[in-house]
């Protein structure tokens, strides 16, 4: 299991104190149950049992301190050469430093071990005497601007020894910080292919690569399964469903391995109708007239399209707080696609807006900005017919108005 935990700054030494981090290893009695109640796998939630720091170093500071004002009380009992010589008749009653040596404090896991699942092995680890993650021997990035993948401290492995297939909850705890893991010991890989209506799915063993039939197959989203099912002699399962972007495939072998995979799918936009949808210029001050253009593909490969049905759409305007300014009706075609104008407000507030154009149970949409923004400043130069002039000779030339990047000013006066 791999943990991080603060290895340079301050954290680091309010933390190791402790000695180390405590790990605790249950087995989870039903893994499937188990895992269809997790949203994400990459964070599993389950709740801690939380004791507090307890009563033990309370008592012991109580009785350091009870002890040293005891100690206070029989000196002033007895004068100054009375307990000089009991002293030299017994050292052993010596005062020496016991009432201003700090109380010694035990710092016990402030959690208590979670009654529900079955606790397998639990144990302090070393935490930052332990070596820290390092990569392979002739691991470089040639060219790396970063030392990425450089050992940092507090940034170990900790072994849990080899247990039996199976799904188990790992608990590591520092004081009051807790963090949880999952840890899927199985023979068994699941390879999946998904497409947007279905999941082909085969479970091989790790060592020889021979089909695995007859294991537990569940396709769930986070939310809930989608369906199930059991793969057959060679191993594979083919489920119908429709694709979420992200779903998780979380499987039991007949030795009763536990594995799970990650699957993500995204719809091609290439296969679709796609609006280009732009504006006469970027940027508008409020009170401006927009003019918008809407042109339009229907993509059927990478290489062909066709043109988009005629039909009619609805734009929305929406402002840099996300509240619907207007709405436009706008009437698409198919040769020539669409167009459409609305004037901002006198008070339209500056930041990006948002369009938003409804077509054929499809949404699309772009952008533009207002800014309350001035002209540039442009530089004035003289450009003279000639190098010299005689003295009483009229001074011809040329006034050059440009823009910082050189362009002319239009329209000058």
């Amino acid at each position: 299991m791999r943990l991080e935990a603060p290895g340079r700054d301050y954290r680091r030494y309010q933390m190791e104190e402790y000695g180390g981090v405590d790990v605790r290893l249950y087995r989870i009695p039903d893994p499937m149950a188990f895992l269809r109640q997790q949203k994400n796998l990459h964070r599993i939630v389950v709740q801690p049992q939380y004791l507090g720091d307890g009563l033990n170093n309370t008592l012991t500071w109580l009785w350091d301190n009870w002890y040293g004002k005891s100690r206070r009380v029989m000196q002033r009992t007895f004068s100054s050469q009375s307990r000089q010589n009991v002293t030299q008749a017994l050292p052993e009653l010596q005062l020496g430093n016991a009432i201003v040596k700090p109380s010694r404090y035990v710092q016990n896991s402030q959690f208590s071990p979670l009654k529900k699942y079955p606790l397998v092995e639990q144990f302090r680890y070393p935490l930052w005497q332990a070596k820290p993650v390092e990569p392979q021997q002739g691991v470089k990035l040639e060219g790396a601007s970063s030392n990425f993948i450089s050992p940092q401290p507090g940034n170990i492995y900790i072994p849990l020894g080899k247990q039996e297939p199976g799904l188990y909850l790992v608990e590591a705890m520092v004081g009051g910080y807790r963090a949880t893991t999952v840890v899927f010991v199985s023979d068994t890989v699941a390879l999946s292919k998904v497409s947007g209506n279905e999941l082909l799915v085969w479970t091989a063993g790790k060592k020889q690569g021979e089909a695995k039939p007859g294991s537990e197959i569940l396709w769930t989203d986070g939310l809930g399964v989608m369906t199930r099912g059991v793969t057959d002699g060679s191993g594979t399962l083919q489920l119908q469903h429709i694709s979420p972007e992200r779903s998780y495939i979380l499987g039991k072998d007949a030795e009763g391995g536990v594995f799970v995979s990650e699957n993500f799918f995204y719809e091609s936009e290439i296969y679709n109708t796609r609006l280009y949808i732009f504006t006469d210029r970027p940027l508008y001050r409020a009170g401006d007239r927009v003019d918008v253009k809407v042109m339009g593909r229907e993509f059927h490969d990478p290489l062909h399209s066709s043109p988009i049905v005629s039909a009619p759409a609805k734009l929305s305007v929406l402002d840099a707080n996300g509240s619907l300014l207007q709405t436009v009706n706008v009437t698409l075609d198919a040769r020539n696609g669409g167009q459409g104008s609305f004037r901002l407000p006198e008070n339209a507030v500056a930041g990006g807006y948002e369009l938003r154009l409804a077509y054929r149970k499809q949404v699309y949409s772009s952008s533009f900005r207002v800014a309350n923004y001035i002209k540039p400043h442009f530089e004035i130069g003289l450009a003279l017919d000639k190098k010299e002039f005689k003295t009483g000779e009229a001074v011809s030339g040329k006034l050059q108005l440009l823009y910082p990047d050189g362009e002319p000013v239009k329209d000058a006066r």
